[in-house]
């Protein structure tokens, strides 16, 4: 089962989330844009993870992520773990708590279907 590592809404929006295969995906929000990478669940890894991580998915256009969040939020449902105020950043948290790799985070995120939406 997933685990939620932290979720920071004080300095910033971001979050990390231990996948079931022990990776960890790191999520950020931000005004311009959203940024998903993943990292090996290990003290240097979780230092530079979110600078030096391959990425899952980034989006630039705020407009864009806002629409790829809601089809989040009405594909995946609530997890009551994800307790956050930001609405863009609890819908992406949800998605990556569903997938079990980084791999499938990647899918489910760059997914057609999402943009379509």
């Amino acid at each position: 089962m997933p685990r939620l590592l932290y979720i920071n809404e004080k300095f910033g929006h971001d979050a990390t989330i231990i996948l079931e295969s022990g990776d960890a995906c790191w999520i950020s929000v931000g005004k311009k844009g959203v940024l998903v990478r993943s990292h090996k669940h290990n003290f240097w890894a979780g230092l530079l993870g979110g600078v030096f991580g391959p990425k899952l998915y980034q989006e630039r256009n705020i407009y864009q992520a806002l629409s790829v969040a809601q089809a989040l939020a009405s594909t995946f449902p609530p997890v009551p773990q994800i307790r956050c105020r930001d609405m863009m950043l609890r819908a992406f948290c949800t998605a990556a708590w569903q997938c079990s790799s980084p791999e499938r985070v990647k899918a489910v995120l760059n997914d057609p279907e999402l943009l379509a939406a």
